[in-house]
């Protein structure tokens, strides 16, 4: 893909990931705002990623035969219309809106895990393997923007129009979205599936691709590791998410835009990182960067559960959200090295399902727990069974330090493009 489209390719990923934040932002206040609840916020969570992480194995078969931009467009399409829908029935059902709000959340998040599978299937058949950690560095620092982005925009929103509004913004978001990549078709036609898309889709093909996604994790221990460090750290991350509402209104007395800080404070944190990763990532090995950017995380929730006031919270929480951004690169760059491409996405939804699985947990943990227990106590909970389960894994996680055999090269960027590889 010529260079003038891969950007505005990444720039309309990174447009899709500021109207997510837009969600993340909404989503939790609309809940603790309608019911006043810390447990029904953790609910909102809770119903907000599991379709997601249910619908995460098919989505990997749909990356593997359907090539990228249908599925970024079928995913933003829908995102679109519920946003809109969303808003408009909130406003002549008024009595009904949590209830719309949960239809809204679990249907935004199947969309949104068909729309993350797709890209981490489409980055490796760009983008060749020696220069996956600079590409995967942007796409994240892209993603971190809109992590600073998004939640200052939204409070900005918020305090000039009803909360339920951001709805409709959201939905025009996706619009925006959809529109960009359509343009793009000619140049996103060009990626190469795996030999399994010509094979037509049907429910028993669609359990055959998740099986041997199951089968080619068992086969990788490093990468089991992987999975094993991340579904902890994003039992911390969702945990601090689900209860940060609940502590920012409902613990220490802070008006909604300071709910909106919190988060680009994480995403300003994730920038500064950014400048450094890749130097860190030439420096350290790749078992020492995974430490390094799980023990910054930990830090982070230790500092969120121990908080007596609402700048040390603050502080805390940006370094438990702003590092996730080193380990995502860490953990993506590792995949990538040593999963086979054949079996990718198939494999890669299996490990998304895994790893977020710990994300509703988090939500419901967050809905049992909260009357017997502050929310920030729970938080600090959740990180030292994170650290538990961490020591029970650094067998794994030391395979490491050995070299994968490398997966199939990903397609020259200049062979097959229209445009023959120049702007």
């Amino acid at each position: 893909m010529p260079g003038l489209q891969m950007a505005r390719f990444v720039g309309g990923r990174g447009l899709a990931a500021l109207g997510d934040q837009f969600l993340l932002f909404a989503i939790p206040l609309l809940a603790f705002k309608l019911t006043g609840s810390a447990s029904q916020t953790g609910l909102i969570f809770l119903v907000e990623w599991l379709p997601r992480v249910l619908f995460l194995p098919v989505a990997g078969v749909f990356a593997d035969r359907i090539r990228g931009y249908v599925l970024y467009i079928g995913s933003d399409v829908v995102r679109a219309v519920l946003g809109l829908t969303a808003f408009a029935v909130m406003l002549l059902v008024p009595d009904g809106k949590f209830v719309v709000l949960c239809v809204f959340a679990a249907g935004m998040s199947v969309a949104a895990a068909q729309s993350y599978i797709a890209l981490e299937a489409t980055l490796p058949r760009f983008v060749p393997l020696d220069q996956m950690a600079r590409a995967q560095s942007i796409i994240q620092g892209t993603e971190q923007t809109s992590v600073v982005a998004g939640p200052a925009l939204a409070a900005l929103l918020a305090s000039a129009l009803p909360t339920t509004s951001l709805l409709a913004v959201i939905g025009a978001v996706y619009a925006l979205t959809t529109v960009n990549t359509f343009s793009l078709r000619r140049w996103l036609r060009t990626e190469t599936l795996s030999s399994s898309s010509g094979e037509r889709t049907t429910l028993r093909s669609v359990a055959t691709g998740i099986g041997e996604g199951v089968t080619t994790l068992l086969r990788l221990p490093a990468v089991l590791g992987l999975v094993g460090v991340t579904m902890t750290v994003n039992l911390v991350v969702g945990v601090g998410m689900a209860t940060s509402a609940a502590t920012t209104v409902g613990v220490f007395r802070q008006p909604d835009a300071y709910y909106g800080a919190l988060s680009t404070g994480a995403g300003i944190v994730g920038i500064l990182t950014f400048l450094v990763v890749p130097k860190l990532m030439r420096w350290l090995s790749p078992f020492a960067a995974l430490m390094t950017s799980y023990s910054l995380i930990c830090l982070g929730g230790i500092g969120v559960g121990l908080a007596n006031t609402f700048l040390q919270y603050a502080l805390s929480y940006a370094l438990l959200l702003g590092t996730v951004g080193f380990f995502n690169v860490v953990i993506r760059t590792e995949r990538v090295r040593r999963i086979p491409r054949e079996q990718f996405a198939k494999t890669i939804a299996i490990i998304m399902l895994l790893n977020q699985l710990s994300l509703p947990v988090a939500g419901l943990l967050v809905t049992l727990f909260t009357r017997s227990f502050s929310p920030q106590s729970i938080a600090l909970g959740s990180v030292i069974g994170s650290l538990c389960a961490a020591v029970l894994l650094i067998p794994l996680l030391a395979r490491l330090r050995t070299s994968p055999a490398p997966p199939d090269p990903a397609p020259s960027h200049g062979e097959g493009d229209p445009a023959g590889g120049r702007d």
